[in-house]
């Protein structure tokens, strides 16, 4: 069986942070894949974005992108495919708690990126090894949200476990936590992506460190 769909995880697999670049050959091999009739994809934690900062899309042509660790699904020209966004409820808690502790945070919508409070040395320190900038500051308007990336010390984590009745946490490289709805993952948004385009999981195969 030919594989009809390959997609790709960022950080580590397509893209290295000691380089900070992409190696030719994989470049050279995806662009043949396309040649045949191909479909490439990102799946990733990022957002498209996020994504963006590494400069991988100013040189391959992405069919589609499975972002923030599934929950939204868009094809190249931003349509949504399957869209996910955290409770309401979670986001709330998780505010508060950023609030009271006066910690800090960062936003992905479907087309933003931004930070919660105050740019201060927790965002850096997750953000810097990703080789992604600082985002501007703004106002949490109740939009979208599809991940929210917690800038913390561990010893924090304990105060956000009744989110977790909504929201499930995973590490950020070095430095602070992606979160984003319970019992999602890339591997849902996968799905719902093969299901748009009626393939087969047989027929798709991704790479990710």
């Amino acid at each position: 069986m030919q594989y009809k769909l390959i997609l790709l995880d960022v950080d580590g697999t397509l893209y290295s942070h000691t380089t900070k670049s992409i190696p030719e050959s994989t470049i050279k091999a995806l662009k043949m894949v396309q040649e045949k009739g191909i479909k490439i994809g990102i799946a990733s934690g990022r957002s498209k974005i996020v994504t963006a900062f590494t400069g991988i899309l100013d040189i391959l042509d992405f069919d589609f992108f499975v972002t923030t660790n599934g929950n939204l699904v868009i094809d190249k020209f931003d349509n949504v495919i399957y869209s996910n966004p955290m409770n309401q409820k979670g986001i709330d808690m998780v505010l508060d708690l950023v609030d009271k502790y006066e910690l800090n945070a960062t936003f992905m919508t479907l087309d933003d990126f931004y930070i919660y409070r105050d740019i201060d040395k927790r965002a850096h320190l997750g953000f810097d090894p990703l080789s992604i900038p600082l985002p501007y500051k703004k106002e949490y308007k109740r939009e979208n949200i599809y991940q929210i990336n917690l800038f913390c010390e561990d010893e924090f984590i304990p105060y956000f476990e009744e989110t977790k009745e909504y929201l499930q946490y995973s590490r950020l490289a070095h430095y602070g936590y992606d979160i984003y709805t319970k019992d999602h993952s890339k591997a849902t948004g996968i799905e719902k992506l093969c299901e748009y385009l009626k393939i087969s999981k047989d027929e798709c195969i991704a790479f990710g460190d």
